[in-house]
């Protein structure tokens, strides 16, 4: 991979680890929800154009994963990180690896490899070991929430491989469209009370979230789809792996979070698994669905 293009995939991991912290700034003084109805608001001004780029088959389809990846995979990751600390939700949030691939066996056919399901199983001991004794600052609930927000992304991406292909930026622009009033009318029905909150929010909570929308979002998703275009996904899911890394170490200097010893043990422990179920080896193997057998370059 040239260096310009692992300089910019370096770059997507660390804009979207700095994203955990920006929500976690915003939410202190939003209402989570209505934080994220108005960042795909400012996303789809920006995506307007790119509406008209779906085929008419795939219109129900844009509709039904906007709908999971988008109003309830961020609602309730929203919820959660306001209820938990940004560097324990960035780890759990990493259930969505074993989530996907635990989905795409039962609904794509595709193998679980032993080093896969180790891994699966280590991610989610890591988890186990956050949920089983939380801090102060942190709640079991908005733990669950993140973990629910995981498996959302899960299922919205194995829809998005089972009813694609599907235009990445047509993809991007209807789920900002969509989800938008969606997530606007969920926060009036839960969120109504507290809207009061967005006249009396500082500055940073603003600029917290025209982060979450220009440069976790549109900059940030914008870069990865340039890569996908330029390089394997091989190549590039090694620097997904840098995401919690880069939103633990962001909270602990910006949000001044300290890392107790059930942190890195959960953490280690999850990263671990996430890395095992995602690490390719540079060798020729044989990739197993049910019922058809292809070849390929890695392990997988």
């Amino acid at each position: 991979m040239p260096l310009k293009d692992s300089l910019l995939a370096l770059l997507v991991a660390f804009l979207w680890g700095a994203q955990v912290t920006a929500v976690k700034i915003g939410g202190a003084e939003l209402p989570p929800i209505l934080m994220v109805a108005m960042r795909y608001a400012i996303m789809a001004l920006f995506l307007l154009p790119f509406l008209k780029n779906v085929k008419r088959q795939h219109f129900v389809p844009m509709i039904t994963i906007a709908t999971i990846t988008g109003t309830l995979h961020f609602g309730l990751l929203y919820c959660g990180i306001a209820r938990v600390d940004a560097s324990t939700s960035a780890i759990i949030y990493q259930l969505s690896v074993p989530f996907t691939l635990v989905l795409a066996f039962a609904l794509l056919g595709e193998v679980l490899r032993v080093r896969v399901l180790v891994g699966i199983l280590l991610a989610f001991g890591g988890v186990l070991v956050l949920l089983a004794k939380p801090s102060e600052s942190e709640s079991s609930i908005g733990m669950l929430l993140v973990a629910l927000a995981a498996l959302a992304f899960a299922i919205g991406s194995v829809l998005t491989k089972r009813l694609g292909p599907l235009n990445p930026v047509a993809l991007s622009a209807w789920t900002a469209v969509i989800s938008a009033p969606q997530l606007l009318l969920w926060s009036f029905i839960q969120e109504g009370e507290q809207w009061v909150g967005v006249y009396t929010a500082s500055a940073q909570a603003w600029w917290a979230v025209v982060y979450t929308a220009l440069s976790g979002g549109l900059l940030g998703f914008g870069l990865w789809f340039w890569l996908l275009g330029r390089n394997s996904v091989q190549q590039l899911s090694p620097y997904l792996l840098l995401v919690p890394l880069f939103a633990i170490v962001i909270s602990q200097i910006v949000l001044a979070e300290m890392a107790d010893h059930r942190l890195i043990i959960g953490g280690a422990l999850t990263l671990l698994g996430v890395t095992l179920c995602q690490l390719r080896l540079s060798r020729n193997f044989v990739f197993k669905t049910r019922g058809s057998v292809r070849q390929g370059t890695t392990d997988e």
